[in-house]
């Protein structure tokens, strides 16, 4: 719950907040083993249920073993180690229904899904799918020549978020199929056929 709490509201100027918030649940887990344990001294109960982690001091936590018999410390989540992501401002004038403006927003889409891990797994799912080749000049996609997401039927004329409609192209293939009107037909993978 303080994970996905912390990350909702991370676009948004919330560092003091989540500071505030990490102090009070200190506070209630400290009262909390302190009533549960009350003939005992504080440095017993620090040493039973909080450690040291880095620079951090009494982290909330315990101990687990692993499958292969080493002992390990797990921790609450620290919602002041959450980092803030600044929401980025689009232009004024973008229209999401305008065809000839939807590179950018494709561009927009993609700089989005670089933060989430499941588009990471589509894209992973569409480079094994294409053998690592783009689908316009069948060259190999690398970090260096990088890569984009296009959308085989455009969503502003209905196409949807399928796998099945998506490819990669270097960004240069992608410039020309948009400026050119090039059509780019999905690779068939060779597993297809097995």
């Amino acid at each position: 719950m303080l994970r996905g709490w912390a990350q909702y509201h991370s676009p948004v100027v919330a560092k003091a907040v989540f500071a505030r918030v990490e102090h009070e649940i200190f506070n209630a887990l400290r009262r909390w083993a302190k009533r549960r344990h009350p003939h005992k001294s504080v440095e017993w109960v620090r040493r039973k249920y909080f450690a040291t982690v880095g620079e951090r001091n009494w982290v909330f936590g315990t101990k687990f073993v692993s499958g292969n018999g080493s002992v390990g410390w797990t921790e609450l989540y620290s919602p002041a180690g959450t980092p803030i992501r600044r929401h980025k401002k689009i232009r004024g004038d973008y229209n999401p229904f305008d065809p000839t403006q939807e590179r950018y927003g494709e561009k927009l889409r993609q700089e989005r899904m670089l933060e989430n891990m499941a588009h990471r797994k589509q894209w992973i799912k569409l480079y094994l799918s294409q053998q690592g080749l783009c689908a316009v000049c069948q060259c190999k996609i690398t970090k260096e020549t990088g890569w984009e997401d296009h959308h085989i039927e455009p969503r502003v004329r209905g196409g949807s978020d399928a796998l099945g409609n998506r490819v990669l192209l270097h960004p240069n293939c992608h410039k020309q199929v948009h400026h050119q009107g090039r059509t780019v037909v999905k690779p068939v993978s060779e597993g297809a056929f097995s």
